[in-house]
């Protein structure tokens, strides 16, 4: 049982026994069973559906059951305890198979209790009791971090910097006392669990409450998302910028007795069902889960359990708008102090955003537009800044005009967000439709796009690639709502001109800046290739495949063969990407892939460097 040392609430338990002949390993987790010491309808269940889920403040818990209820049920090292246990296989590349739900039980004793820091420490001693099991967990949890990857989620843990990503698709702090790799094989093992169950419960034809997750349209790959969070993680005024457009796409995952998928994790069934001391939904799927193993009458109707997946849900909601308003008078009080004791240029991007929607609540503050002005030369502004000032009074036209001229600029790849974002606060009005045009031939396309929201027509823009187009679109339709005018209905600007346009233009005077020329030294040239060679090898393939989409270049093409035994097989990638062929070799896939993509990299910096047209 792997949580902090102080834990009282101790809900799962994982073996993990590596195969003999090294093909694969076997999973099994035990998970509190909550359901046998908790009656339906009992005071104790009264109480966890009131409380919904267990609080974790600062100075205290509040516990969903309980204390005394909860150490009842809570798995412990000193005494036997019902369980609902899933067993799984779970092979070399990946393929969870064999999955059985039943009921289990640990035994007193069977159970050990270690913290992440100690994990750390088992893995380095081999003579450690636990050091086989744990090595093989974190064996299997690495295999099955891989296969979510190459299923497209996006999947982080940076335990350097404390970050990890949300089963929605958000980037969320992990807790100092916890970044270790115990954290990473706990998360894995508890999501492979919670797959196995709903999967089981589908086939069962068992309705459970399922946590389902539907994509964003705005969301991009997240290919190209891991390779902006690598460049990121070293740049915190970037990595905010990231943040926010991230919280601004993505969509809250719901619960509901019926199955809809979990697009944030990639999966075609998901529930929370690992957490039954802690979370009242969980307990819920468990009561479920156990009616049916023994043959005894259904819990819940199917009606009752969609009854109770919209309360929770909507509780859920409540909870975050009330958490929002309570953020939003303390931000409001604390901004009049902070721009009264003209603090503003210390603030911290959480802080200057929070203090920037008070002010432009009202007429423009001269202290706040110097600062605004400020964090435009230091390339500080986010998303959240310029969709502030998108609904700002009249008043502050002539500052946001110069943010929106100079974000179109610099930072095209806002657009999009910043219309998503602006939506989100906008719910009472429809989708955003795109109409789009192309021209010319593979190697030199022509792109139009054009952004339209009910009443409101943006202007059309031209690119050399589709994203490009639809990204300087989303900022005409951007200026077009600041001054509330929509532009004539236009056929597209390429029907007449199939020749070659600029790179970027919007017929709205929106014009990318080109690149400025280096009036440097050729040492300060080396320096500037060598740093963006260095975040390039951050994330190879990631950064090849946004290398292409951004330059409207043709998709790279992958082939990779494998020789050697099955046990021991050797992989070789071959990639080709315009005039270029690389090679890479690893005893992966993804090894091989990712060799083959570093070799690339330096093919293409190399052919870029400036130092190949020096004498």
């Amino acid at each position: 049982m792997v949580d902090r040392s102080e834990a009282l609430d101790r809900d799962d338990a994982f073996a993990v026994t590596e195969l003999v002949d090294g093909s694969g390993w076997k999973l099994e987790v035990h998970i509190a069973g909550v359901g046998d010491v908790v009656p339906l309808g009992s005071a104790a269940d009264a109480t966890a559906f009131l409380r919904r889920e267990s609080k974790y403040l600062s100075r205290r818990t509040v516990p969903m059951l309980g204390r005394d209820t909860e150490q009842a049920a809570t798995l412990t090292e000193t005494a036997e305890r019902s369980t609902l246990r899933v067993q799984a296989d779970l092979s070399a590349d990946g393929i969870v198979s064999g999955v059985r739900v039943d009921r289990g039980r640990v035994p007193a004793g069977r159970c050990v209790t270690v913290d992440h820091a100690q994990i750390v420490e088992i893995l380095g001693s081999v003579d450690d009791p636990l050091h086989k099991c744990v090595k093989a967990a974190n064996e299997a949890a690495q295999i099955l971090l891989q296969g979510r990857r190459r299923s497209g989620a996006f999947a982080l843990y940076d335990l350097t910097h404390g970050w990890r990503s949300t089963e929605e698709g958000g980037i969320a702090p992990i807790p100092s006392d916890v970044r270790t790799v115990g954290y990473v094989i706990v998360q894995e093992m508890m999501i492979a669990a919670n797959e196995a169950i709903a999967m089981w419960c589908v086939q069962e034809d068992l309705p459970v409450l399922f946590r389902n997750h539907r994509s964003a349209v705005t969301a991009g790959s997240t290919e190209d998302l891991a390779a902006e969070v690598a460049v990121a993680m070293t740049d915190p005024v970037l990595f905010e910028k990231l943040r926010s457009r991230l919280q601004s796409s993505f969509r809250a995952a719901t619960y509901a007795p019926t199955v809809h998928g979990h697009h944030g994790l990639r999966l075609a069934a998901y529930t929370h069902a690992t957490s039954p001391l802690r979370r009242v939904s969980d307990l819920i799927t468990q009561r479920v889960i156990f009616a049916h193993l023994d043959s005894a009458p259904a819990p819940y109707t199917i009606g009752q359990l969609g009854n109770l997946a919209a309360d929770i849900n909507r509780r859920i909601a409540v909870d975050r708008e009330e958490k929002a308003a309570h953020f939003k008078a303390l931000d409001r009080k604390v901004t009049a102090q902070v721009v009264a004791a003209g603090e503003l240029e210390g603030l911290d991007s959480k802080r200057w955003a929070k203090v920037l929607a008070a002010a432009a609540t009202r007429d423009p503050i001269s202290e706040v537009v110097t600062e605004l002005r400020r964090r435009i030369r230091a390339d500080e502004v986010l998303v959240t800044t310029i969709v502030t000032l998108l609904d700002a009074p009249e008043s502050w036209a002539p500052i946001r005009s110069e943010v929106f001229d100079w974000a179109s600029q610099t930072h095209p790849e806002f657009g999009p967000s910043v219309v998503s974002m602006w939506l989100q606060a906008h719910p009472d009005l429809p989708k955003p439709e795109i109409d789009s045009d192309h021209r010319g031939p593979s190697h030199t396309p022509v792109f139009a796009a054009r952004l339209r929201v009910g009443d409101v027509r943006g202007p059309w823009a031209t690119a050399g690639s589709k994203k490009r187009a639809e990204q300087d679109a989303a900022w005409g339709l951007t200026q077009a709502i600041a001054a509330g005018v929509s532009h004539p209905e236009t056929d597209s600007p390429l029907r007449d001109e199939p020749h070659t346009v600029p790179p970027s233009t919007t017929h709205a005077g929106i014009r990318a800046q080109p690149p400025s020329a280096s009036n440097g030294s050729p040492d300060a040239d080396d320096g500037q290739a060598s740093k963006r060679r260095e975040r390039a090898h951050k994330n190879p393939i990631a950064w090849v495949l946004s290398h292409s989409q951004h330059h409207g270049h043709p998709s790279p093409q992958w082939a990779v063969t494998m020789e050697g035994a099955a046990h021991a097989p050797v992989f070789t990638c071959e990639v080709r990407y315009r005039n270029h062929t690389a090679t890479g070799r690893g005893t992966t896939k993804t090894h091989a892939k990712t060799a083959a993509a570093e070799d690339l990299i330096d093919s293409l910096l190399d052919e870029a460097s400036p130092a190949k047209s020096r004498p």
